[in-house]
């Protein structure tokens, strides 16, 4: 059967990433909005996007961040085996390494919080995979290369 520890961290990994999957929608729709409305040139309408969907992302690695918070120090269903988090900033390192897939390895959470480490990356090349979508969407709209003349 699996443990108990295993299914809170399941269903808190579940509902942390359907929250950060609806930021990522809305981000993601208001950025689109921004470039279409904003009396910006193209090149600056290409540029408000790639920031947006960079703060996008970084604001969906600080939900993970705050779930990894809460599950090891509030709720108690995990913790992490190496140099444990101490500061808001290490949670934050630690949630943004594991979105991107980077996770160098040297802290791991066990219990609950093991599951979520295990979607993370999942949901993180999802959205990443999103951006880059509507990035190519939009630099087709926007992106106009102009010949260079020979002088």
């Amino acid at each position: 059967m699996f443990e108990m520890y295993g299914l809170e961290g399941l269903i808190f990994a579940v509902a942390i990433s359907f929250v950060v999957v609806l930021i990522h929608y809305e981000g993601l729709r208001l950025i689109s909005e921004i470039a279409e409305r904003a009396p910006l040139t193209p090149r600056l309408k290409m540029l408000s996007v790639i920031v947006g969907v960079v703060a996008a992302h970084m604001i969906e690695a600080g939900v993970f961040a705050i779930g990894y918070w809460l599950g090891a120090e509030v709720l108690d269903f995990g913790h992490f085996v190496g140099d444990a988090p101490q500061t808001v900033f290490q949670y934050y390192y630690f949630a943004l390494e594991t979105y991107t897939t980077q996770s160098v390895g040297d802290l791991y959470p066990v219990g609950g919080l093991r599951v979520m480490a295990s979607l993370e990356p999942l949901v993180g090349l999802i959205l990443i995979g999103w951006s880059t979508s509507l990035t190519f969407l939009l630099m087709r709209r926007y992106w106009r290369v102009t010949p260079i003349r020979p002088r």
